[in-house]
């Protein structure tokens, strides 16, 4: 179980709805991280409101494919520090660079039938803060989590099941801001 695995390796974490788990500071080197994925990075611009960079095992997302590409070795090593915490190794990472505070991504689940069971989504923020927005999908209550800077966030399977989410325009400029977004994608797809 993740929850435990998790509590084997780091103190400073908090279990949050249904299926959420939010690290402060998990990213010692945050700035230096997000200055070299910012500049050396090719970025698709394809979407409007931000750019996006995948690398690993092919992902389709918001309409966009994109094909194998090795995973640079700062993801390397955040990978390789995620295995022993999360038990499992991602092998997908999609990378979002929201450049001012009008860059955004708007309501939606991640896709989870292409997960291997007993996985989630892992969001580590970089740079500004923002607010990440939830949205039930029967209720239509709402919540927020404050991903901070150097945070790290991660989301079951099921909260994609009963939770819609997204990062919205914000009215004060807190910076830009760079998600790095990870999973294990199923090997037979």
């Amino acid at each position: 179980m993740i929850i435990f695995t998790i509590m084997n390796y780091i103190n400073d974490y908090k279990i949050l709805n249904d299926g959420i788990i939010l690290i402060s500071n998990f990213e010692d080197k945050g700035d230096i991280l997000f200055t070299k994925i910012k500049n050396h990075t090719d970025w698709d611009n394809s979407i409007k409101s931000r750019k996006t960079a995948s690398f690993g095992m092919p992902y389709n997302y918001s309409n966009l494919k994109y094909d194998f590409l090795d995973f640079p070795d700062y993801i390397l090593k955040i990978i390789d520090r995620l295995e022993k915490i999360i038990d499992y190794r991602p092998n997908n990472c999609l990378i979002n660079y929201y450049y001012d505070n009008l860059s955004k991504m708007g309501y939606h689940s991640d896709q989870i039938d292409i997960l291997d069971s007993n996985t989630g989504i892992i969001i580590i923020s970089l740079g500004g803060k923002r607010i990440m927005r939830f949205k039930n999908k029967i209720n239509l209550e709402l919540f927020e989590i404050v991903l901070e800077p150097n945070s790290l966030l991660y989301m079951t399977q099921e909260i994609q099941e009963k939770w819609m989410h997204s990062i919205l325009s914000e009215q004060e400029n807190e910076g830009e801001r760079i998600s790095i977004t990870l999973r294990k994608i199923k090997s037979e797809l």
